[in-house]
């Protein structure tokens, strides 16, 4: 069983006794296909939404299943509060600085119009993915695995450079709210079903629903009695322009509820799917939240570029093959650059060079960052100027700003960010900021390619998908 900081046990150091492989090579046998790796990312589903980390509403009923045959992390959170560069860290072990797909002061290089073939999307950019670094889908491809991914939201499309390694990419994504847990589960269970039964897969499903726009189906809907008052939507300067609509914060979060409900059950059905297919008991499954969501904390809405933990604090579930430490609530703090080396040092592979994830234990300091969007800084106003780096040693929570004061927070007396103690404790500020200037100056940042020719604006699509005001 794997032990909340105890390095996870490499596929080498649990190879079958010699003479028992000798016994199998004599009878003709094969050495066992290695591990199916499984991973799941839940787009905007905050951790505080489910059963598994103490929600009291029965949103997530698949989920709560598999935290009971999984080790449940109770302190993970992203490296940025929104898809492109926090899933470029699931795949490379590495922070948005060091792998380079996120937003850029000069526009980026690649753009929604582009991943959506609709021109009017295009000063929606931001900066691919090197095809210099290696994910870990090109790491599995290159072990004899059949590859997959199946993409519910847009950034996940191949002009931003995730689904290098993927020989199937199922990603073409041209529906306003994204493509629904139920096309993306029943193209996922069709392909395992093509995979021979002696080749091992690896298989991402990007499942979307919990992202705005939400429109549930009616029967996922709970009782509006479980929501509380009917009080005005709360007021801010930042909300987005989609909950000026919305008559109360409670009727927003029903329909946000509604939609995890339903990712739920179609996330229910894939891993029945994989048993059915014989692929579950050896598999290692990774389910992870990319960022949350704000429904009015700190007077803002959606997942703009700041780290409130709403945003950065993240569900994740990983059920090792065999199901050993099935059950286990790891206290540690984790990235999700350590999934990388979880998953690499699970099967035995060698890292590429560069990953900064660090084994199960031995994490110290969690790191986030996000960078200036030009879009934002144009629509939302010039406090988005700014970058933010993030550290987190428990208990504190130091936020810099490039623009700004820092921020800090003690989480376990305030978990909701509400006190500012930074006044109070520079000698925490400066410890703190002194690691993450550390931890910054060993990070190389790629060189980005030249940004591309846009032209045309944002139009209602982008604006319900929350980008813009």
């Amino acid at each position: 069983m794997i032990h909340p900081g105890r390095r996870v046990g490499g596929r080498a150091t649990r190879c079958i006794a010699l003479s028992t492989l000798l016994a199998a090579l004599a009878l003709g046998c094969s050495e066992p296909r290695p591990p199916d790796v499984v991973f799941v990312t839940l787009d905007t589903t905050r951790a505080d939404h489910l059963g598994a980390y103490g929600y009291p509403l029965p949103v997530s009923p698949a989920l709560d299943a598999f935290a009971g045959e999984s080790m449940v992390f109770e302190r993970a959170w992203s490296t940025a509060p929104w898809t492109l560069p926090a899933h470029a860290s699931m795949l490379t072990g590495k922070y948005p600085t060091s792998h380079g797909a996120h937003f850029d002061a000069r526009r980026g290089n690649s753009n929604l119009g582009e991943a959506w073939d609709d021109p009017s999307l295009a000063d929606v950019q931001a900066n691919r993915l090197p095809e210099s670094e290696v994910t870990l889908a090109e790491l599995l491809r290159d072990r004899g695995y059949a590859t997959a991914i199946f993409a519910g939201g847009p950034w996940l499309s191949p002009p931003f450079g995730l689904v290098q390694g993927y020989e199937r990419q199922d990603t073409d994504v041209r529906r306003l709210g994204g493509r629904s847990a139920r096309e993306l589960t029943d193209a996922a269970l069709a392909w395992i079903a093509e995979i021979p039964e002696s080749r091992p897969l690896h298989l991402l499903v990007n499942y979307y629903d919990a992202h705005a726009p939400y429109e549930p189906d009616e029967a996922r809907l709970l009782p509006i009695e479980d929501y509380g008052s009917d009080d005005d939507v709360a007021k801010g300067p930042h909300r987005m322009r989609r909950i000026r609509h919305e008559r109360a914060i409670h009727g927003f979060l029903r329909k946000y509820d509604g939609e995890i409900r339903e990712m739920d059950h179609h996330f229910g059905r894939l891993l029945d799917g994989l048993r059915a297919a014989g692929r579950y008991e050896n598999a290692l499954v990774v389910v992870v939240g990319d960022h949350g969501e704000l429904f009015g904390e700190h007077d803002l809405y959606a997942h703009p570029t700041w780290h409130y933990e709403e945003l950065l604090r993240i569900p994740l579930f990983v059920r090792l093959p065999g199901g050993r430490g099935a059950g286990t609530r790891v206290g540690a703090p984790v990235s999700v650059v350590d999934l990388l080396p979880l998953i690499a040092d699970e099967l035995g592979i060698p890292l590429p060079g560069g990953v900064e994830g660090r084994p199960l234990g031995e994490r110290t300091l969690v790191i986030a960052e996000s960078f200036e969007d030009p879009r934002a800084i144009a629509r939302l106003g010039p406090e988005y100027d700014r970058r933010l780096t993030t550290g987190i040693r428990a208990p504190w929570k130091l936020i810099t700003s490039s623009a700004g004061a820092p921020q800090l927070f003690r989480l376990d007396e305030d978990p909701k960010e509400q006190t500012d103690r930074a006044a109070d404790h520079p000698e925490i500020v400066e410890s703190i900021g002194a690691e993450l200037e550390r931890a910054k100056a060993q990070m190389s940042a790629p060189q980005p390619a030249a940004p591309e020719a846009v032209d045309g604006t944002t139009v209602e699509r982008l604006r319900e998908l929350g980008y813009i005001e």
